[in-house]
């Protein structure tokens, strides 16, 4: 979110109307592919797969709420910009939280995966303790990392143990996902009207897809 609300991009009565754009489109994507790994899941009995699905709806609300905050102009409705840029940290916790249950399925069984479902649980109280004390993007941004780095470690696994189908999907989901952060991190933007918040979403499409092409295959061990 911007520092300087007067700075702002602004088209009518919306602010940072293409950071908007691109969340919502990300909205769209992410609970298209949400609804058909939450199908896949069913037909299929993987909780693996359902885990990616919730993994995915948190994506889409998160991004819903993100449009929000991001068209809200904080001059008029800095508090209700605030809340929903509350809203929108919150819920990203549960993408994380949800990945690691998904590896929890894919990758691991018995003790191992136990202790990586009671991580996810962990992980997700702490995330939400930490956003509660500072609302900051960082806070996310690390623990979505974090979450990121045991996906890929669970992909990697499954690939070299027992050539597990789709992990390929997710590593270069994973990768895509690294570069979206730092291009978020370093500010990288093409035009003062397609910032670093508009690349990152454009990006994360590319990442998303792969998540799903490579959810859809998953399957529990």
């Amino acid at each position: 979110m911007a520092d300087d609300s007067a700075e702002l991009p602004r088209w009518g009565g919306v602010t940072e109307p293409m950071t908007v754009a691109t969340n919502a489109i990300l909205t769209v994507l992410a609970f298209v592919f949400a609804a058909r790994l939450a199908h896949g899941s069913a037909a299929e009995h993987s909780s693996a797969v359902g885990w990616l699905a919730v993994a995915m709806w948190s994506t889409g609300i998160a991004a819903l709420i993100g449009a929000l905050a991001h068209g809200t102009d904080p001059a008029r409705g800095a508090a209700l910009r605030e809340r929903f840029w509350r809203g929108a940290l919150y819920t990203t916790g549960f993408i994380g939280a949800a990945s690691v249950a998904s590896v929890a399925f894919f990758a691991a069984r018995g003790s191992a995966r136990t202790a990586l479902l009671a991580l996810a649980a962990v992980k997700l109280v702490i995330f939400a303790h930490r956003v509660t004390r500072q609302p900051e993007f960082r806070i996310a941004a690390a623990d979505y990392g974090g979450a990121l780095a045991i996906l890929l470690v669970g992909a990697l696994y499954a690939m070299v143990q027992r050539g597990a189908p789709g992990v390929t999907w997710l590593i270069a989901g994973v990768l895509v996902s690294l570069g979206a952060g730092i291009v978020q991190a370093r500010r990288l933007a093409f035009h003062r009207q397609f910032n670093h918040n508009d690349l990152y979403h454009v990006i994360q499409m590319v990442a998303l897809y792969a998540f799903y092409r490579g959810g859809a295959l998953l399957v529990d061990r």
